[in-house]
């Protein structure tokens, strides 16, 4: 079972545009490994024609986009067509990402992906509609699981990554909290000293408890963003 801050294995993968390792193919970018159910399904297709729409969006955060299914690079390829058509995406226009031919199902078991009911004509279990975010350092940072019959929130994978970027580029010393975005406060982690926190962050403003512990203390957005310029 893979789980947060586990490094991905340099899997070899056969896509779309040929056959490269997932190190080779993320190398210092962060990525967005998205799993799908099975090619010329409605909600998959769905899905990838918002990935397309989107794409400049996760460009601008530096983020690379791998999707998978577990059909033929043949069958992909007439697929692309229709999620191009979908989309709004030229004919003639390049696809923005690869996609990845899973046949063997070696990788979903890998990745822990496969449905324990949802099965191809044959009886072979499907991968879930599964997301996971990678860091630069080839980490898992985020999984996302989905059923077949829902369709995932990029909305909120946007938001997800955006608080992973935030908090990587301050050690980890920011927490993000509930329904963060980037406009919000951000939290102090509470293995921060306190006068380390007076110097790193001075707007600090922590609220008593009835606990009498100190860990929710709040820095507000302009300090951060303020920071973050620098």
């Amino acid at each position: 079972m893979l789980r947060i801050g586990q490094t991905v294995a340099d899997i070899s993968l056969k896509t779309t545009v040929g056959e490269f390792g997932v190190h080779e193919y993320f190398k210092d970018s962060w990525g967005l490994l998205v799993c799908y159910v099975a090619d010329f399904s409605a909600v998959c297709t769905d899905e990838l024609s918002q990935l397309v729409k989107n794409f400049h969006e996760f460009e601008s955060r530096g983020i690379k986009i791998l999707a998978m299914s577990c059909d033929s690079i043949n069958s992909h390829a007439k697929w692309i067509e229709d999620i191009k058509k979908v989309s709004g995406l030229k004919h003639e226009g390049e696809f923005p990402f690869p996609i990845v031919s899973d046949r063997n199902r070696m990788i979903s078991l890998y990745l822990n992906v496969l449905d324990a009911k949802c099965m191809d004509e044959d009886g072979i279990p499907l991968p879930c509609r599964a997301a996971f975010v990678l860091a630069p350092d080839m980490t898992i940072q985020l999984i996302h699981f989905y059923p077949q019959n829902i369709g995932r929130n990029f909305d909120e994978i946007f938001r997800t990554i955006d608080a992973l970027q935030l908090t990587f580029k301050f050690s980890n010393d920011l927490h993000t909290p509930c329904g963060w975005k980037p406009v919000a406060d951000c939290l102090i982690s509470s293995k921060i000293p306190k006068d380390e926190i007076e110097k790193k962050f001075p707007s600090t403003t922590v609220i008593e408890l009835p606990s009498g512990k100190d860990y929710m203390r709040i820095v507000s957005k302009i300090e951060v963003n303020r920071k973050i310029k620098k």
